[in-house]
């Protein structure tokens, strides 16, 4: 798998791009002048301690399990760069050796570099994490796969007059996994007309033509196409898209049509809290259901419940979020649904349901404390089986200094399916030495 070499690659080369095209006199300085930017990284050392370190029903051991990891968050835009990166890794060595060494959690990276500013920009994407390998089997570090998601390519602007522009893209993605045999490369073509009707709204008539070709000849290529129309609302308290339209779906077993819906909402209620929804239906795969749920919740340690497989599906999926963030006190809930229907015989149905609570509380400048619980149920029709993953928490920090800290985590975690045996609850009490030498002002 191509993961660690190229993801490293990316992930030391996109912040250095970002400072090295600064400009070199006043009148690309003026050009390039900077309208946000955030760089924060972090490292840390500890060890966990488990009661059930194989998770297993019965005959629970204990066990440890040291553990170093790094953050960065880095965001740069300018009018010829703009990058968002978010990295969030551990690399995890069981002591005992009841599983191999592995790296959890993973990346999140997107750049766009204007060749010729608002003209002709150059797109990469690169999303690095983990995915249940098997549904039916709870996650562990035997039943959890690499994923490895990347795409670059042009995108060509045409402005006619102020309000109206056409935008014709192209990108190239190469999808790989671990264990499963379902890489595949992706070419996909993209038509934007857009008319701008009034200071924050936009309507746009949209055209995409995908092609999934397998590298793996067990698997059946298909092609994805889709015609729809975007209004997009933007001002300063709401980001407001509605698509609508027809996609097909060209396979080996035949060909299938239906409704392309998706309605996406970010709310700021006050200079405290927000909210964020979105509805759907669409035909999606294993890796843009990966992909889009990094983008939307972003990157943590938690193995996606996606699923790897060759067979597209349709994606109905609803999502919920609130957020409140004021002075010392931070909370949200989230709640998330998905309903997977598979198209041909090759993949199995399900529902996935899943929702989190936490609570962050700073005592102090050097005391912080939070709170966390949460769930995932899924349900497999064909199968009749059912599986609930309940984890709960709690997690304290202390500040030593201004870039050294201790964090003290605790972790509970609940599974039940309706295959007894592989049911179990763990239990995990954490120490780490935080050091985060670059933060954002």
């Amino acid at each position: 798998m191509k993961s660690p070499r190229t993801l490293m690659l990316l992930l030391v080369s996109l912040p250095v791009c970002g400072f090295a095209q600064a400009p070199s006199d006043a009148d690309e300085a003026g050009e390039a002048q900077h309208t946000g930017s955030q760089f924060d990284l972090s490292l840390e050392g500890g060890g966990s301690l488990s009661d059930n370190i194989g998770r297993v029903p019965y005959g629970e051991g204990d066990g440890t399990i040291a553990r170093a990891g790094a953050q960065l968050q880095y965001r740069n835009t300018t009018r010829r760069f703009d990058s968002n990166i978010d990295v969030n890794a551990m690399y995890e060595h069981y002591t005992d050796e009841t599983f191999d060494d592995n790296v959890v959690g993973g990346a999140d990276a997107q750049i766009s570099i204007g060749i010729v500013p608002e003209r002709f920009l150059w797109d990469f994407q690169e999303n690095f994490g983990q995915v249940t390998a098997d549904a039916f089997a709870p996650t562990t570090p035997e039943n959890r796969e690499n994923i490895n998601y990347f795409s670059t390519g042009p995108d060509f602007i045409l402005q006619f007059g102020a309000g109206t522009s056409l935008q014709v893209s192209g990108r190239f993605s190469d999808v790989d996994y671990e264990l499963s045999v379902v890489d595949s490369q992706q070419k996909m073509v993209t038509i934007d007309l857009t008319r701008q009707t009034s200071g924050s709204a936009t309507i746009g008539l949209i055209g995409e033509a995908n092609s999934i070709d397998f590298k793996d000849e067990i698997n059946h290529d298909y092609d994805r196409n889709q015609a729809f129309v975007r209004y997009r609302l933007e001002n300063t308290r709401t980001e407001l898209t509605i698509d609508g339209g027809y996609t097909t779906l060209n396979t080996d077993d035949g060909d299938n049509g239906g409704l392309l819906a998706r309605v996406l909402m970010e709310r700021r209620i006050s200079t405290a809290a927000s909210m964020s929804a979105s509805l759907g239906t669409e035909f999606s795969s294993s890796g843009d259901v990966f992909r889009s749920g990094q983008d939307a919740l972003g990157v943590s340690h938690t193995t996606s419940s996606v699923v790897g497989t060759s067979a597209p599906f349709e994606n109905r999926f609803a999502t919920l979020g609130y957020d409140f963030d004021r002075n010392r006190t931070g909370a949200g809930v989230s709640l998330q649904y998905r309903r997977e229907h598979y198209m041909s015989g090759t993949g199995t149905d399900r529902d996935v349901l899943a929702g989190r609570l936490y609570f962050t509380r700073h005592f102090s400048a050097r005391l912080e404390a939070s709170v966390y619980c949460g769930f995932e149920q899924q349900d497999i029709d064909e199968s009749n089986f059912e599986s609930d993953e309940t984890r709960a928490g709690a997690s304290l920090r202390w500040a030593l200094g201004r870039t050294v800290s201790l964090r003290f985590d605790f972790d509970h975690i609940d599974y039940e399916s309706s295959n007894a045996a592989s049911e179990y609850t763990e239990n995990q009490a954490s120490m780490f030495v935080v050091w985060a030498p670059v933060q954002s002002q």
